[in-house]
């Protein structure tokens, strides 16, 4: 299912975007810092000042908007119940497959792969 990778290759960019943020952000300190020290010009300072704040709002707003998806794909899943939940939790956030979730909670792998197919039809709309 493309939700289990999705979810985590939001949690991978969500660090890789946040990891260019820290990033953007020491090298506008690092630029402040050469301000006062007069070892650039105005206009280079200007110029790569824009370029930093810029890049950082940019990156701000995607880190914002993935955080929230972030958050609507765990709210669905918390509106899930019971097993629903258990399977859902297991499957999506700790990665497993329905083998071991089935082992895990005690179930037949038919009845996992039931539930399972319930859940992705209820977790579909916060696919995008």
């Amino acid at each position: 299912m493309h939700l289990i990778s999705t979810y985590r290759d939001l949690l991978g960019e969500i660090e890789i975007y946040q990891m260019r943020l820290n990033d953007l952000e020491r090298e506008h300190y690092a630029l402040e810092r050469i301000k006062h020290t007069h070892k650039i010009d105005l206009e280079r300072y200007i110029e790569r000042n824009y370029r930093i704040l810029n890049e950082m709002a940019v990156v701000k707003a995607v880190v914002e908007d993935k955080m929230q998806t972030k958050e609507e794909i765990l709210d669905k899943l918390n509106q899930l119940e019971g097993l629903e939940y258990k399977i859902a939790y297991k499957k999506f956030i700790e990665g497993k497959n329905l083998n071991q979730i089935s082992l895990e909670l005690h179930i037949s792998d038919s009845w996992a792969m039931k539930k399972s197919a319930e859940i992705n039809k209820k977790m579909k709309k916060v696919k995008k």
